[in-house]
């Protein structure tokens, strides 16, 4: 297993503090870890915003400036799944922190025991999250998503445009190759140039499909009647 970790933390001398314990963890459970190190929350933002390429997040809550809640209030715009760890000595910030779906506190001066278990729990639910995940090549960049938050695929000429809950990715691909990375009981062919979730759609008809967000997609004479079946299987 590979993991990508994220720590800010304003006291730079914590980094190798917190670097050698991270590297003991993953040594003792055969796991490869790139551990990345930014100094305020200003800096993870110009760095990283919306590229969701961290598994974990370790997020000091009193750094100057931004402090760390929020920026996880910004990281949770784009990213749902990231695991969230708050690095803090005062613990009068816990109840805002599971409202955003933190892991876990950990209270400084932080013990590697505390950390291990912490790790242990985030890995244990990144077990279960990346058979979510889905890998896609944007403009240059390696993204993951995650495929419970597409809301609907579609092709037009030779572009692949993905439209999830919160954005739209719009690159060169074909319709082809997406296919194999969508799980057929979920997402089904409205048209020959559209795939939808069943999860999103509201209402289906002999001439289109209604999505949650107002989307509208037609539905091809050919297509109507698997839609309307799979529609039927999934939800009842």
């Amino acid at each position: 297993m590979f993991i990508r970790i994220a720590i800010a933390e304003d006291e730079t001398p914590l980094h190798d503090y917190y670097s050698k314990m991270i590297e003991a963890w993953g040594a003792s459970k055969n796991v490869r870890i790139m551990t990345t190190f930014v100094e305020s929350s200003e800096e993870y933002l110009f760095k990283y915003d919306k590229q969701n390429i961290f598994d974990i997040i370790f997020l000091d809550v009193c750094m100057k400036d931004m402090n760390g809640m929020e920026l996880a209030h910004e990281i949770r715009k784009s990213d749902r799944n990231v695991q969230i760890v708050f690095l803090t000595g005062n613990p009068e910030y816990v109840f805002e922190g599971y409202e955003i779906g933190a892991v876990r506190y950990l209270i400084k001066p932080v013990t590697e025991t505390d950390l291990a278990k912490v790790l242990d729990i985030c890995m244990e639910k990144l077990e279960s999250i990346r058979e979510d995940y889905i890998a896609i090549k944007c403009h240059g960049e390696n993204l993951r998503l995650t495929r419970s938050e597409i809301v609907s695929v579609t092709i037009d000429g030779h572009y692949l445009k993905l439209q999830t809950t919160d954005r739209t990715y719009e690159w060169k691909a074909s319709l082809k190759e997406m296919m194999p990375k969508l799980d057929p009981e979920r997402f089904v062919m409205a048209n020959r140039s559209a795939v939808v979730n069943l999860e999103f759609v509201s209402k289906i008809t002999r001439e289109e499909c209604i999505l949650e967000n107002g989307e509208t997609i037609p539905v091809s004479r050919g297509a109507y009647g698997p839609l309307n079946d799979a529609f039927m299987r999934y939800f009842f």
